[in-house]
């Protein structure tokens, strides 16, 4: 189901991935973000520009943590980061949904309860897409 973000278009202040940074003043849109004609996306709002940064809080209990994965689309490079930290990133683009390996910096970032999800995507031609998605990802 689409999720509520605040995003810009232009660039923000270097602190925008922190959790006490003010977002106020951003657009919100649902999930996902990009243009049509681009393979796999479903669009909730359309983005067009080169760059997009998106923000999201949302709350994760403690018995999910160790199993928590990225569910990702983009195209075309992205940086996800977790309460300010660098969580995982994907070079080049997808043309669907796709676990994204954490980095052992994100899985520490985590936390239970009130976390902050932020995400920087970049487009240089075609077509263009961002969307994320938690899921968890239990180890057999």
């Amino acid at each position: 189901a689409p999720a509520l973000w605040r995003y810009t278009t232009s660039k923000p202040a270097a602190d925008w991935s922190q959790p006490g940074f003010g977002d106020t003043s951003w657009l919100e849109g649902k999930s996902g973000f990009g243009t049509s004609g681009t393979p796999g996306a479903v669009i909730g709002t359309v983005w067009n520009t080169p760059d997009i940064w998106l923000r999201r809080e949302i709350v994760v209990p403690a018995k999910k943590l160790k199993d928590l994965a990225l569910w990702m689309h983009h195209d075309e490079d992205a940086q996800v980061y977790v309460n300010g930290v660098l969580t995982a990133k994907g070079d080049g683009w997808t043309t669907e949904y796709d676990t994204m390996p954490l980095m052992d910096a994100g899985k520490a970032a985590f936390k239970p309860g009130k976390n902050l999800i932020a995400i920087h995507c970049r487009q240089t031609g075609g077509g263009q897409y961002v969307d994320l998605g938690l899921v968890t990802m239990p180890k057999n």
